[in-house]
């Protein structure tokens, strides 16, 4: 396997476009015309995704900055698969290597000088609106930073943390954030908040996909995300201390703006299109204001097409291999887990064990509900089930569920904020209900029909010409 710490290309965000570019190019389309930031970048994924196309798009001529935009980056698993240096493997090969890397988390190293602090604005020069910032959906609220992973740490322990949230411009030094009730950086902004103090907070843009991976890998609070991310590249992250609050950010980002959330201030926000499809409601959410702008020369911005592709695929595939870790520990005969596309790579998940005795698959259900609070369904079925194929587990519902005694359902449970089946949506509320589903066959379960023998037959001795589907 070729990995990013023995690729003759650099491990970050250029270095991975080169790659594509000269070994894989039909993964990336470059558009030179002049598109406008306002809908008109959004429109043309929206485009796209509707034609079942899912290329890196590289839009060199974004109205009013003089910053090139490369979106999409995440939206094909094949990409994803590739920045981990695997040329073939489907998305369980995927899972697991990406299992194996985040369970060896490798230390940063500390560096001096760094290609993101080749140029620094501070004052009166910073301006976010020199970035190529992009209105995204009919009513969000303005333009979105929604690529920038949030460098955050916490204030007892030390220990680094990393997420992507949204971030509104208000003016040109100062963002919005919605630091949802589920999300690590809640709780880390919360300890600053409570004494009254302002929290560091640096966002950085524009890195290595397998850094976007290790950084948004699940992991508990005590997890060094940065280390992770370092597990995934193979390699020591380089940090830069940032220039005006005390953090370290990866000194081959692209971008890097230096923040520190307002105590007590707040500031109404959204709505902005959200991952479920829908609009997350307007809330007064705290203000960041911009300290600096440190950058590289000529840099590259990166975005993510929130509620698309670009931004559901990535989270589907990487929250798999923790829930599968917590599943193991009340069922240790699970054969895979899988977080579907139906349900927005979010809310649904699917299980698949070899039951050993009844009750296992309430179990099963009841600890993936631990593992990720944003799960609303989850489908325990047989291992002989496809849980990649919705068909399939729709199948074991339909012939192996009893209702009455085979679901069980969670009231008032911690769910997502920007939930729209939420007890009060519009309040922002992270109150749902959860439903568990035992789709395992039962004790007096019947026989089911197969036929002997159908795997061996070549259909081309009997067809001339054929070839399976």
């Amino acid at each position: 396997m070729t990995t990013p710490s023995n690729s003759p290309y650099t491990p970050d965000l250029r270095g991975f476009i080169e790659f594509l570019e000269k070994e894989h190019p039909e993964q990336v389309v470059r558009i030179s015309k002049e598109v406008d930031p306002n809908f008109g970048v959004s429109g043309i994924l929206e485009r796209l995704e509707r034609d079942g196309n899912f290329p890196l798009v590289i839009f060199e001529n974004v109205k009013g900055s003089k910053i090139p935009l490369v979106a999409n980056m995440h939206a094909s698993f094949e990409r994803l698969r590739l920045s981990l240096g695997m040329e073939h493997g489907d998305v369980k090969a995927f899972v697991k290597e990406c299992s194996a890397r985040q369970a060896n988390p490798i230390d940063p190293v500390m560096v001096d000088k760094a290609p993101v602090q080749e140029e620094v604005f501070l004052d009166d020069q910073v301006n976010v609106e020199e970035l190529p910032i992009c209105t995204y959906h009919e009513k969000d609220a303005g333009k979105y930073i929604t690529a920038g992973l949030a460098v955050m740490r916490d204030p007892e322990t030390g220990i680094n943390n990393v997420g992507i949230y949204r971030h509104m411009v208000h003016e040109k030094n100062l963002l919005g954030v919605q630091l949802s009730e589920t999300a690590d950086g809640n709780v880390i902004w919360k300890k600053y908040e409570k004494r009254g103090l302002p929290c560091p907070i640096a966002i950085v843009i524009g890195h290595h996909p397998a850094f976007f991976i290790g950084s948004l890998c699940f992991s508990t609070l005590d997890s060094d995300e940065i280390k992770i991310a370092g597990g995934m590249l193979q390699r020591p992250v380089p940090l830069v201390r940032c220039k005006t609050i005390p953090l370290e950010v990866p000194a081959d980002a692209e971008i890097v703006l230096e923040c520190e959330i307002r105590p007590v201030e707040r500031r109404a926000e959204a709505p902005f299109g959200e991952y479920p499809g829908t609009y997350g409601p307007r809330r007064m959410n705290p203000v960041l204001e911009v300290k600096a702008i440190t950058r590289r020369k000529n840099p590259i911005y990166q975005n993510a097409f929130v509620g698309h592709a670009d931004n559901l695929l990535l989270s589907g595939l990487i929250r798999t291999s923790f829930i599968e870790d917590t599943v193991k520990i009340a069922c240790p005969t699970v054969r895979a887990v899988n977080v579907p596309r139906s349900g927005r790579f979010r809310f649904i998940c699917y299980v698949a064990i070899e039951k050993m005795m009844e009750g296992e698959a309430k179990l099963a259900a009841m600890a993936a509900f631990v593992a990720d609070p944003f799960l609303k369904f989850v489908v325990v079925v047989d291992h002989d089930v496809d849980i990649n194929s919705d068909t399939d587990v729709l199948h074991a519902i339909a012939t192996r569920v009893r209702a009455d005694t085979d679901t069980f359902m969670v009231p008032y449970a911690k769910g997502s904020p920007l939930d729209p089946a939420s007890y009060d949506p519009a309040g922002g509320s992270n109150l749902i209900t959860k439903m568990g589903i035992d789709a395992t066959r039962k004790s007096n379960y019947p026989d089911e029909i197969a036929v002997p023998g159908y795997e061996s037959i070549n259909m081309a001795d009997f067809i001339p010409g054929y070839r399976s589907s």
